[in-house]
């Protein structure tokens, strides 16, 4: 077990409630030479992306220990630095229109995370159904 004054342990410095949001604070402490790991994979390995990482509290964003103030006083500079752009006056080229139907959210996506959230569901109380039938079949 690692001890609590062990610089080289990985402490969160964030927790964000998204993998996008969690590797775009990520590539800010890359930039300054931080090392940084972002555990979103791994949440979304178990099926827990989207809702599950908010119940979990959002996608941790570690460095080690020794870094964390730094990581900290990097953080409040890049607020400071992007809440002074213009984003309205940023030119981001061409609008891709790709991109565009991905972002709308149309009766097919609604329906599609229902369908998963009900398959979710109904999975659950299967696996309970056999469960208590287990137990059931095997107390008689």
């Amino acid at each position: 077990m690692s001890d609590a004054s062990d610089d080289s342990r990985l402490v969160t410095v964030h927790l964000a409630s998204s993998e996008f949001e969690a590797q775009a604070v990520a590539a800010i402490l890359r930039d300054r030479e931080i090392e940084v790991a972002v555990f979103g994979t791994a949440i979304q390995a178990f099926g827990f992306d989207g809702v599950g990482s908010r119940l979990l509290g959002g996608v941790p964003v570690q460095v080690r220990a020794c870094d964390l103030e730094r990581a900290k006083s990097a953080l409040r500079a890049n607020k400071f630095l992007a809440d002074s752009v213009d984003w309205d006056a940023v030119d981001v080229g061409e609008e891709d229109e790709g991109a565009k139907r991905l972002g709308r959210v149309g009766c097919l996506n609604t329906f599609g995370r229902v369908m998963v959230q009900t398959g979710m569901v109904t999975a659950l109380v299967i696996v309970g159904l056999s469960l208590a039938t287990w137990i059931v079949r095997c107390s008689s």
